[in-house]
């Protein structure tokens, strides 16, 4: 692991050089067609640490967690079998991009928490910024031999929010909720890295911003570690770019990614999704599935789904597509039963997110509440 001086308290210095930064491209592909970048990266470049101030006084989190990020301020009511330190695991590096770059640049202090034992209630994480200026999070969380779901809240107000997390877990069972309520920039990374019998269960809701770049990327390195990722991106005169990548590399692992992603008053949905099985990863089973559906005209919905197998010894392996305008037989049954436009779109959402959330035992409830709250705010 690379040492990182964020857990030098007497280092001011930024992670990366202000002629570092410059260098660095938002992406490296120029405009491939299967991989062509969609978020309005000028956004960024507009309100980048660069030109807004890096650091923010705390504002009204609308939840507070057991951890909880505000602005430039940290708050902390840990439970027991949680420990705090410092510093990163080295997953994600400034030079990768010029988005990670400017979240290392703008980035102050990042923390480290282990999970050391199982956790019956979740582990809630806020992260929040309610004030025009470039803010960095950033949260590291070990696990290992332990059960634990995780709750992460992800809001951004005003300016720009980069949180970044990352995961390294070993024969640990994880239940993972993302929250990303947005109203201006957001930038999102989780980097996760499942060791030997490490098993995850995400689901993601996002409801976005101007510009939301959500991305998640798992590396399932293990032999029997498996991932289950569910998404549902929502823009409703908004945007969002949602990318998901699945590297598998231990024998016998499994993933299965399914998305479902709305476009609603001009909004923007975009998902890609890569999963890959490289020859290492024998008899494993991968799939993804990738589903935007389009709420009215004049709104955008992009469906990217990416298979790659190395392997001839694959258990399973499948990925499909698809970009659908919104069922009006569904809405017209709907109306006549004495629903308004809003009130159907909000209650097919709605539904679509309740079957997306069963496969989450521990926090089912919990996810269907955030979905539930974020459609009545949207609609």
């Amino acid at each position: 692991m690379r040492p990182s001086r964020l857990s030098d308290e007497r280092s001011n210095e930024p992670l990366i050089t202000r002629e570092a930064l410059e260098k660095l491209t938002y992406q490296k592909y120029g405009d491939s067609p299967t991989i062509k970048s969609y978020t309005k990266w000028k956004l960024f470049e507009e309100n980048s640490p660069l030109r807004l101030p890096t650091e923010a006084k705390a504002g009204e989190v609308p939840i507070r967690g057991n951890i909880t990020l505000s602005g430039s301020e940290a708050s902390f009511d840990l439970p027991d079998g949680v420990e705090l330190g410092e510093g990163t695991l080295g997953l994600s590096q400034p030079e990768e991009s010029r988005i990670l770059g400017f979240h290392f640049y703008a980035l102050k202090k990042a923390y480290r928490v282990k999970i050391t034992r199982d956790l019956v209630e979740p582990l809630v994480i806020a992260s929040h910024l309610s004030r025009r200026a470039f803010i960095s999070h950033h949260i590291s969380i070990e696990a290992e031999d332990v059960k634990a779901p995780i709750i992460i809240y992800d809001f951004a107000g005003k300016g720009a929010k980069s949180l970044v997390v990352e995961l390294k877990a070993r024969n640990a069972e994880l239940e993972i909720l993302t929250v990303g309520r947005h109203e201006s920039l957001s930038h999102y990374l989780l980097r996760a890295s499942l060791g030997e019998g490490a098993s995850v269960r995400a689901f993601t809701v996002i409801s976005a911003g101007g510009m939301s770049h959500h991305r998640e990327d798992y590396s399932l390195e293990g032999k029997g570690s498996e991932l289950i990722l569910r998404g549902m991106p929502i823009a409703i005169g908004s945007a969002v770019d949602y990318l998901t990548n699945v590297l598998q590399y231990g024998e016998k692992t499994a993933s299965e990614t399914r998305v479902h992603g709305f476009s609603y008053e001009n909004g923007w949905t975009v998902h890609r999704g890569v999963a890959k099985v490289f020859e290492s990863a024998r008899n494993s089973s991968s799939g993804v599935v990738s589903q935007i559906t389009i709420m009215d005209e004049g709104s955008l919905g992009v469906s990217v789904p990416m298979l790659e197998v190395d392997t001839g010894e694959i258990e399973s392996a499948f990925h499909s597509s698809a970009v659908r305008q919104f069922d009006e037989d569904a809405l017209f049954y709907l109306r006549s039963r004495g629903l308004d436009s809003d009130e159907a779109m909000s209650l097919f959402v709605h539904g679509i997110g309740e079957a997306l959330s069963g496969h989450l035992e521990r926090l089912r409830s919990k996810a269907r509440s955030a979905t539930a709250e974020l459609v009545e705010e949207l609609l």
